[in-house]
Order: C-alpha cells, then structure tokens, then sequence
C-alpha cells in the first residue's frame, strides 16, 4: 500500500495534465503507470465528495485561501523544487504545465520555470482512503520494480529524487508559520501527517 499511497500523492499535483507523447523519455514511464489507474473512477469519487461532503468541501476552500497561497508560494521557492521542476521539465515532462493547471483551478499564482488506516466513509480522510482502495497496488509495485530494471530515464529520476536536499522541506517548516497552521489544520481533519511524511521518508531512503 505505500507505493499505491506515492502514486496518489503524485496524481495531485500530476493528474491535471496529461503527458504529451515524445521520443521514450519519462514521459512514457510516467503513462504507463497512469493507465493502470481506474482515473474515471477517481474522478467520479472525487467530484461525489466535491459535491456532497462538507469536510472535502471545507478543504478546497481552505486551498483557495490565502493561508495556502502563501505556503504553494513557499514551497516552490526553495531550490530543491525548483531544481526538480527543471529536472522534470529536461526529461521531457510538463510539470510546470501539470502544476500551473492546479494553479489555476485554486486561484494560485502561477509557476515560471527559473513551484493508513482502515478503511472509512466521510471527509478527507474518506476521500483518500476510498481512493487507496482503488489503487492496482501489485501491478504498480511491479510496474515500478521493472521500470527501475528496464528505464534509465525513470531510475535517473528515482536517484535523483533519493538525493534531493528534503532538509530544505524540514527548514521551510520550522521557519514557516503558514506551513504549520496548514499541517495543524489536516491534522484536525484526520489526517496523519506524521505517516505521510514517513512513508516518503522510507520510499526515497531520506535520512
């Protein structure tokens, strides 16, 4: 379930826009995991929250405050995002494309290339826990194990991203009281943040 937990982290900031097709690059590894994705489905449960639960409801609004256009502002000054965006971007990927089109969506500003538990109905955590529970977890574990043996592109990524300087994460935290009360925030709403940050930690070998 932790890699399954990755990909839907990734399809938040990812899903808005597809990959346009090139030479093999990452952007090929990349559509090969979102074509294991039930993504109607997904869509179809997110809009049903969207539409009917008031704590889902409440997050978005929180999302187009001002609270987090502050931290989305934060968080892709530091330069070891930026540097990322542009490692994507050099692979072929549209990230600033992808993240811009979320930008959109929340009213943010936009980016310019130098930005578990058992399983329950009701609220964000319903939302994501339901969404888990759709997750093809085997194939997209298998998947992932192959494209590390079969893409340099994807294991070039996958190494690039056990390097990246996430201290920078841990500084903005510490330094940010905008970062704080939004993780305090999805706490009250049932979230783990502690487990998140966990589970990434262990993905990507972060000490």
């Amino acid at each position: 379930m932790k890699f399954a937990a990755f990909v839907v982290a990734c399809l938040v900031a990812s899903s808005a826009v597809s990959c346009a097709p090139t030479e093999r690059a990452l952007t090929d590894d990349f559509d090969d995991f979102v074509g294991l994705l039930p993504l109607d489905d997904l869509l179809n449960l997110a809009m049903r929250y969207l539409l009917s639960d008031k704590e889902v409801q409440q997050t978005l609004l929180y999302l187009q405050g001002e609270e987090f256009a502050t931290v989305w502002d934060q968080f892709f000054e530091l330069t070891a995002v930026r540097d990322l965006l542009q490692y994507l971007e050099d692979g072929g990927v549209p990230a600033y494309d992808s993240l811009n089109a979320v930008a959109d969506f929340l009213g943010l500003k936009q980016l310019k290339p130098t930005t578990l538990r058992s399983l329950r109905t009701g609220g964000l955590n319903g939302l994501l826990e339901e969404a888990l529970a759709m997750m093809p977890e085997a194939e997209l574990e298998a998947m992932f194990e192959d494209k590390l043996k079969t893409s340099p592109e994807f294991k070039a990524l996958f190494e690039y991203m056990q390097k990246f300087d996430h201290k920078q994460l841990r500084d903005l935290y510490e330094r940010s009281a905008e970062v704080q009360s939004m993780l305090n925030k999805l706490e009250s709403l049932g979230v783990d943040v502690d487990h998140i940050v966990q589970v990434l930690k262990d993905f990507f070998g972060w000490n």
